[in-house]
């Protein structure tokens, strides 16, 4: 197992005892399920971001899981199991904060080297 497949594990214990509980309902979780919906943009997005960090935030077997997940297009995530989307979308939403900081700590030194050239 790695970090995504045990993250699929959880979300998948923790929908189940919310709905064992009764703190959540069948329809709940349904709806969440179609919230988790990816039109081609994310899609795309994910796919970049998840190849761009391979080595960096997550391992080759770790983008593979993704990918097999992820498959050839939206249509393809938006038909995995309510547990599977919200494991991915939580790894996406780490990898794009990880993304954008990267970002900005190119911007700002690339505004320092503007300065010290003034």
């Amino acid at each position: 197992m790695n970090r995504i497949t045990t993250a699929i594990v959880t979300q998948r214990t923790l929908i189940a005892e919310r709905l064992a509980d009764g703190s959540t309902t069948r329809e709940r979780v349904n709806a969440c399920h179609k919230l988790l919906d990816m039109d081609v943009e994310e899609f795309c997005k994910f796919q970049e971001i998840k190849s761009a960090a391979i080595d960096t935030a997550l391992t080759l077997e770790e983008a593979n899981t993704i990918y097999k997940y992820l498959g050839s297009g939206p249509d393809h995530f938006n038909k995995q199991a309510v547990e599977v989307k919200a494991a991915l979308t939580c790894v996406f939403k780490e990898l794009l904060v990880t993304d954008l900081r990267m970002d900005n700590t190119i911007n700002n030194q690339i505004e320092e080297g503007d300065e010290e050239e003034d």
